[in-house]
């Protein structure tokens, strides 16, 4: 590959030696060595642009979305982008997508001085999420505290203001919209960091039963009290995740067609509904549930929790994966019926930025055009 890989870069490969290279790209297991060739290629060759030199990839994941956030916010034209300066964007934002048709190097990108590009300061909701109890009282949580905790005497923010005095045998939900998220300690010490679209229903106090059970819909980390007599079970739509003590990420949205469960350390157990063992899983293995059967391969954790330390990772991802993520994140309705399937993204992009600052990224690299009114997005022919 490494071959093809500098014919592309010389402008020499061939129609067919283009069709092998992209269908390499294709590959997961072909990651890491891509991952050589183009930051070999950074260290080797410098792009420079306006006085801008980027010699080192590393350099170039360092120049954070928050800092490119904050470059807009002083800048005397907020509203107003020009094509150079989405460039260095694309740039600082290792974004890499492979196409089946396209294999589109962000390095080589020659920015039009002439061209500018309107700012939409769509932005999450962030630190937001409604608490229902019982009966059926509705707190609007505050975004300021980020966390709420639940113990025998109700519950109360994590700075000590109380918010709802529950009896402990009710049952209540956290509920995050699109766009938010929050955090949550239960009774027993466990913390959940809850993602956006999402809810968690779950008791206030687990004292008197054999089991710690809560359900999710949506998605969720999990750092689970170890309590050898009381297993903790996460109840979702398709399947059951029984742990004593551990840390693990689950991702049970509706519009997604498997249920996704990633442990980062301990170990858990997947059982169907009916309570029957479907797999083990051991730390750094992932289970993907579809309903009929359950596979698990070895995973880099990171990629599937970095969302709560406020992140957007990808890697190798399809992109209508990618924009349902977006889509969730940023309270949107996106028209997929001409999304292309094929083409995967490699990113890592701050959940703090503008929606435009990410649509107008993935618009440079991949071809595509977005077309956003309000907040309905569709792909322009």
């Amino acid at each position: 590959m490494r071959n093809l890989f500098l014919k592309y870069l010389n402008n020499t490969i061939s129609a067919d030696e283009l069709k092998t290279l992209c269908h390499y790209c294709q590959l997961d297991e072909n990651d890491a060595e891509i991952d050589v060739l183009i930051k070999e290629y950074f260290q080797t060759e410098s792009s420079a642009d306006d006085g801008v030199v980027y010699r080192n990839l590393e350099k170039q994941r360092e120049d954070s979305w928050e800092s490119i956030e904050k470059r807009l916010k002083v800048d005397r034209a907020p509203k107003r982008l020009t094509r150079s300066f989405t460039f260095k964007l694309s740039i600082a934002a290792s974004v890499l997508i492979l196409g089946s048709f396209s294999f589109y190097m962000m390095g080589r990108l020659k920015p039009d001085k002439t061209q500018v590009i309107e700012l939409q300061d769509l932005q999450s909701n962030r630190q937001q999420a409604k608490l229902i109890v019982s009966d059926g009282t509705v707190y609007d949580l505050n975004g300021k505290n980020h966390e709420v905790i639940s113990d025998e005497s109700g519950i109360r923010y994590k700075n000590g203001d109380t918010l709802a005095k529950v009896t402990s045998s009710k049952l209540v939900t956290l509920l995050t919209p699109r766009g938010g998220n929050y955090t949550l300690t239960l009774e027993d010490g466990t913390r959940v960091w809850l993602n956006a679209q999402s809810s968690l229903r779950y008791p206030i106090s687990f004292n008197g039963v054999k089991e710690r059970v809560v359900e999710l819909q949506g998605e969720a980390y999990f750092e689970v009290a170890h309590n050898s007599k009381q297993p903790f079970i996460v109840n979702t739509a398709i399947q059951k995740v029984k742990v004593l003590g551990t840390s693990f990420n689950i991702n049970a949205y509706a519009n997604e067609n498997r249920t996704i469960t990633t442990l980062v350390t301990g170990r858990v157990q997947i059982n169907d509904k009916s309570d029957r063992k479907l797999q083990v899983l051991a730390p750094l293995q992932q289970a993907s549930n579809n309903g009929t059967s359950v596979a698990v391969e070895d995973v880099d954790t990171d990629l599937y929790t970095a969302w709560k330390e406020g992140t957007f990772r990808f890697r190798s991802t399809p992109l209508p994966v990618a924009l349902r993520q977006i889509e969730r994140w940023y309270d949107l309705e996106i028209d997929y019926k001409d999304i292309p399937e094929n083409i995967k993204i490699h990113a890592s992009i701050s959940r703090d930025s503008n929606l435009s600052t990410v649509l107008h990224a993935l618009e440079k690299i991949t071809g595509l055009k977005f077309n956003v009114k309000g907040r309905s997005v569709h792909m322009m022919k």
